[in-house]
């Protein structure tokens, strides 16, 4: 959730009446995004949506694509796909932000509320019909290559760090007593993660790549009113192995690989890559968020925010 910048509300209500033809009566704030700010927004007609804005916006036009072609050709209803303008647009430019509709679904997020096993398979169920769905929608133009792009930022954040002085930030302060005691696992962590990295790269021809969702982490799990689940987020979605969606189920394997099976007869996890991505993604939260806190010049507030999801973002069991 980014904890500042304003928004003037007229300007989006006026936005939406004239570009998606919905009046609005009541434009509620969301705070529980982390990239974007989300609102709550109820029309006239007593229908909900979901009004997602994006600051910092580095997600292609495919993504929002291919949501849209896993709801509309796919027939995978479980997705939070975006609403198209009168003009067939799935995203708008509005000054320096852009927005994106979506309908409301009531419920709570698998970070809110700990699914039960029927869900977890209900899940699987989900993930292997995305993993299925190249035949209908095509591969995702984006492929997975095993690089490790934020590595000079994960060496830069522990080299900024071990010279760190009194004159520093709070925050930075924050960050070094975090981080600093844990320095040599996570650069142990490193060299485990570039060793599966070349292994893979020898073996990649053979693995078989998917569509996947990208990050169907907690947060982007939603257990609806009824029960249902969906996912959110369709941010990174990628072609890759199925390991880089099911590393987030590797606490809840057998009830989310007994709905994988109803769709996939793929069932086998690959260790390696089920590793690789694990690594990737404890050094990757460290990297993205502890630039943010070095790097960046952000309010006490969004850097107290930064540094609450890196606390929760990291896993030694890898």
């Amino acid at each position: 959730m980014l904890a500042e910048s304003n928004i003037d509300e007229s300007l989006l209500k006026d936005v939406i009446r004239d570009k998606f033809g919905i009046r609005l009566v009541n434009l509620t704030l969301v705070s529980k995004w982390e990239a974007a700010r989300g609102y709550m927004i109820e029309s006239s007609n007593h229908k909900s949506f979901f009004l997602k804005i994006y600051w910092d916006d580095k997600i292609s036009d495919s993504a929002f694509r291919f949501a849209d072609d896993l709801f509309a050709k796919a027939g995978i209803a479980n997705i939070a796909h975006p609403i198209l303008t009168s003009h067939g647009q799935m995203r708008i430019q509005i000054r320096d932000f852009q927005i994106a509709l979506f309908d409301w679904i009531s419920g709570k997020t698998a970070q809110e509320h700990k699914l039960t096993d029927r869900q977890l398979e209900r899940l699987g169920e989900l993930l292997a019909r995305i993993h299925q769905s190249k035949p209908i929608v095509g591969e995702y133009p984006i492929r997975e290559n095993f690089e490790i792009s934020f590595k000079d930022r994960l060496v830069a954040i522990f080299s900024d760090i071990s010279e760190m002085t009194g004159d520093s930030t709070k925050y930075k302060r924050k960050l070094e007593l975090f981080l600093g005691p844990h320095r040599q696992e996570f650069m142990q962590e490193l060299e485990t993660l570039e060793r599966l990295q070349l292994k893979l790269k020898v073996r990649r021809m053979n693995l078989e790549f998917v569509n996947c969702h990208g990050e169907p982490s907690p947060g982007n799990i939603l257990s609806s009113d009824n029960g249902e689940i969906y996912l959110l987020d369709w941010d990174e979605p990628i072609s890759a192995p199925k390991e880089k969606d099911l590393l987030f189920f590797k606490d809840n394997v057998e009830p989310v690989m007994k709905g994988y099976s109803v769709f996939s007869k793929d069932t086998v996890i690959d260790q390696d890559v089920l590793e690789f991505y694990g690594h990737m993604w404890n050094l990757g939260e460290i990297a993205y968020y502890g630039s943010k806190i070095l790097f960046k010049d952000y309010s006490d507030a969004q850097n107290q925010i930064w540094l609450d999801n890196l606390k929760g973002g990291w896993d030694f069991s890898f």
